[in-house]
């Protein structure tokens, strides 16, 4: 193995690409070479930075100009993603399908634990075990097979039959444990490992410190069968525990390289910060101090500020906040931005009391949660029940796949244990619940419409959109926003979009604000840079209390109240600790130019706040980066100050006064008919209920526009999810329901005979929005339906109202139909349809542009 060690900003990303390119010079195509990473994210960065390099070669030496076609059909991905390369290669080997899928931890995790469950009910154990036989599966990656300690016995017994059932049920699809346990098996497996080092005798790993041991023994065992392994990584940047990462991996890999090399060359730093970062790692084992060597000119500056006195640790924070907010605010008034700061936390925790600061001083800040857009639950929900939709015949095994999650999505919202023996036929569509069936007869029903309408179908269905939380609603919101701008020709192009999107990393971040101070925990920062970095809070204490499971580093497993649980506790603490002084090294590397530290002096002191102590940082020194700040007595949080009042002489129109207008400069149709002497909104309803006529309205509206069926009584009830139903008793929503149900049906009713069919129409628009400028007014709207039936089209308005008065919506409908005329050149029919009286009024349109001629300039 050749292995570089290296500190942050030196450049391991680059160095690794070197590495590809000088083996695309040497004559090693790419098909033959893997380069792998820990993220998605990162995986493709080193693709593209691989292709401007090979497209660099290609200029230089034309004889390389294959190499650039070879590029996108590279094996560029993630560890998981390269093992399931490599069983593919090896798959009759091993007796595996090499078609199988491979699905995100969460989905393998689900499917798992519906296992764990079925079986801890079938034995009469106690259902609390399911939280121990997760922890046991999200340790998986640490051992090949678990060791039981005294007292685990039967809980590892447990899950071994747990995950023996999972095995069984999902053999065609695989989670990134399962393709590491099978991995293992080609190592064991000569003419298989052969196959794959034939295949990819070259492998680049980037970010190796964040191995797990698993993943280590795997590459090994590739190096040992042949396979030239080159790896870079940062030890002081080891900082996934929590994800089975272990440093030993590395340390071991360091042990045994062939070559060795330093990577001390930064880039990044300013040279105060490269200094003080060099004083940090005096913290680290000897073998894994790398000292930078800066290449920037600029000075850089670093600031250790302690927070002391006050009435207790949380006032101290709250003080430091404030102390933070102002020294950002200082910053900004030298020449930085804010888009150009950050500041980090351990913790989420420690976000609340940065806000109320930040707000107070009217500092802008956006919460960079990191969070995958195109990734989340119900985004992926849609690409599921979307590939349903195309599915003709019996599901292979991507659509069973699609499937598996349609069944548990809040579509469906199924246990897959009730309709467990159905998924096993070769066709489980036939097995499946009738209500089931008709909702992928639904699913197949939306193929024949136009990609962004079966896209609005499925986001705004009523049962998926009930069981929601209003964070999931907002990204769907989003989703239909950005699939607007796109122009799908079918439904395989949309589907494609959200797949390669989901992959994309610059569509991988959806942020929740504008420009301002990114805040955000040192996890979500990693591989980030800022000019200005603030590490806030360092004495902020360590995580809760170990696990009631606990899995050590070789699979040992232990329950609490053994005294083998107390000893891995111990040794899990430890490496905690050190861990810890590695996350706060992580969180210093980030700075560019400026970076700042703040804490709060307490009784117990933290890792973080330790660690400066030891390099002489602590409250109590006298070092000249550090300065103390007593909270003054009877010091308050500020209130976020009043807007600021204009100085200076008026504007030279500010005297000036708009003339009397017979109409708003912006208006509704709709308001300017409730505005008439004789308003007919509530009268005409004739309501007892303050209020009822309006909310009919409207769910009724809603119903209409999404063709519910009165009969489906999930549908109907989430109907009373609208924000319109929620002043209303339980009696009145049943009220309510039933007036919205006898409307849809008489609208059924007329379908066919008053109304054109659904399927008579070519073109079937709903709820269309309207800007019409027209004599001096901007007039705004919605309208209910646009379709279009042979050659003739027509424009629908719904009326609930109990009187049939067409003469009051005439300029109603009049400047509906100019709209849509000057929109889209269609001169359409323009009709009142009364739902209770089940009758169309349709004006003429010489009736219509009188009304547009009286309406006042």
């Amino acid at each position: 193995m050749k292995l570089y060690v290296a500190s942050a900003g030196t450049g391991k990303t680059h160095t690794l690409v070197e590495e590809l390119l000088a083996l695309v010079k040497g004559g090693v195509p790419l098909r033959r070479i893997a380069a792998v990473t820990f993220t998605r994210k990162a995986a493709e960065e080193l693709r593209a930075r691989a292709r401007k390099g090979v497209e660099a070669l290609a200029r230089e030496e034309p004889g390389l100009g294959g190499a650039v076609r070879e590029v996108h059909g590279a094996v560029f991905g993630t560890i998981h993603g390269f093992m399931a390369e490599a069983l593919r290669h090896a798959a009759p080997f091993l007796s595996l399908d090499p078609d199988f899928a491979v699905v995100d931890e969460l989905l393998a995790e689900a499917l798992f634990l519906e296992e764990a469950r079925s079986l801890l009910y079938l034995l009469g154990e106690d259902p609390g075990l399911e939280a121990f036989l997760r922890r046991l599966y999200q340790g998986r990656t640490l051992a090949e097979a678990f060791r039981p300690l005294e007292g685990a016995e039967g809980l590892v017994r447990l899950f071994a039959e747990a995950l023996a059932r999972y095995r069984r049920r999902a053999q065609e699809v695989l989670g990134p444990g399962d393709l590491e346990a099978l991995a293992l098996r080609l190592l064991r497996h000569p003419q298989a490992l052969a196959r794959v080092v034939e295949r990819f005798p070259h492998v680049l790993v980037d970010e190796y410190q964040d191995t797990s041991p698993l993943q280590g023994r795997f590459f090994r065992a590739l190096e040992e069968a042949g396979a030239r392994v080159v790896a870079v990584g940062d030890p002081k940047q080891s900082i996934y525990l929590f994800r089975n990462a272990r440093l030993e991996v590395f340390r071991e890999a360091l042990g045994r390289a062939e070559e060795v090399l330093v990577l001390d060359e930064t880039r990044r730093h300013a040279r105060r910060v490269a200094a003080f970062l060099n004083r940090f790692v005096a913290l680290f084992p000897e073998g894994e101090r790398v000292a930078v060597r800066p290449t920037r000119e600029a000075e850089g500056r670093v600031e250790v500020h302690w927070v002391e006195g006050g009435a207790g640790l949380e006032e101290r924070r709250r003080f430091e906040a404030d102390l933070l907010a102002r020294r950002l605010l200082a910053l900004k008034a030298e020449g930085y931005a804010f888009g150009e700061m950050a500041v980090l936390v351990r913790s989420r925790a420690s976000l609340p009391l940065l806000e109320r600061a930040f707000r107070a001083r009217g500092v802008p800040y956006v919460l960079r949660r990191g969070q995958s857009f195109f990734n989340r639950l119900e985004v992926r929900d849609l690409y599921h029940a979307l590939r349903l939709a195309l599915l003709e015949g019996p599901p292979g095994p991507e659509e069973r796949r699609s499937l598996l999650a349609f069944l548990r999505s809040p579509f469906v919202g199924l246990n897959l244990g009730e309709v467990e023996e159905a998924l096993l036929r070769e066709d489980p569509l036939p097995y499946l619940p009738q209500a089931v069936r008709d909702r992928v007869a639904w699913l197949r029903g939306l193929a024949g419409k136009r990609p962004l309408e079966a896209l609005k179908a499925l986001v705004r269905d009523e049962v998926f959109l009930s069981r929601l939380s209003p964070r999931a609603r907002a990204n769907l919101d989003a989703l239909l926003l950005l699939a607007g701008l796109e122009r799908f020709p079918d439904l395989e192009a949309l589907l494609e979009w959200l797949r390669l999107r989901a992959l994309d990393p610059e569509a991988s971040e959806l942020p929740e604000g504008g420009e301002g101070v990114g805040l955000l925990t040192v996890h979500a920062a990693k591989g980030l840079e800022w000019p200005v970095v603030a590490v806030y809070d360092v004495a902020r204490g360590e995580p809760g209390p170990a696990s009631p499971v606990l899995v050590g580093p070789e699979g040992e497993v232990a329950v609490a109240g053994t005294r083998a649980h107390r000893d891995l506790a111990q040794r899990l603490a430890q490496a905690q600790r050190e861990e810890a002084v590695r996350l706060l090294y992580v969180a210093l590397s980030r700075a560019r130019d400026v970076l700042l530290v703040t804490g709060s002096r307490s009784g117990r002191e933290s890792p973080w706040a330790q660690a400066l102590e030891r390099l002489g940082l602590g409250p109590e020194s006298q070092d000249p980066l550090v300065a103390r700040h007593p909270v003054p007595q009877g010091w308050r949080p500020p209130r976020p100050a009043p807007a600021a009042r204009r100085e200076g002489p008026p504007a030279p129109y500010a005297e000036h006064l708009l003339p009397p207008r017979p109409l708003p400069l912006v208006h509704s149709p709709s308001a300017h008919l409730k505005a008439e002497p004789k308003p007919l909104a509530e009268a005409l309803e004739g309501e007892a209920v303050s209020g009822f006529a309006r909310a009919l309205g409207t769910l009724v509206h809603y119903a209409l526009a999404r063709d519910l069926d009165p009969e489906d009584g999930r549908a109907m009830r989430a109907l009373l999810h609208q924000e319109v139903a929620f002043p209303f008793a339980e009696g009145e929503k049943e009220r309510l329901l039933a007036e919205v149900r006898a409307l849809l049906r008489r609208y059924r009713g007329m379908l066919g005979r008053e109304l054109p069919a659904l399927e008579e129409r070519a073109e079937d628009y709903r709820e269309l929005p309207l800007v019409l400028p027209l004599k001096g007014t901007v007039w705004h709207g919605v309208l209910d339906r646009v379709y279009r039936v042979g050659d003739r089209w027509y424009l629908d308005d719904y009326k609930t109202d109990r009187e049939v008065r067409p003469e009051a919506y005439r300029l109603q409908l009049a400047l509906y139909r100019r709209a849509l005329l000057e929109a889209w050149g269609v001169r359409a029919e323009a009709r009142l349809v009364y739902l209770r009286a089940g009758r169309v009024h349709a004006f003429g349109e010489a009736e219509l542009e009188e009304a547009l001629a009286a309406l006042p300039s």
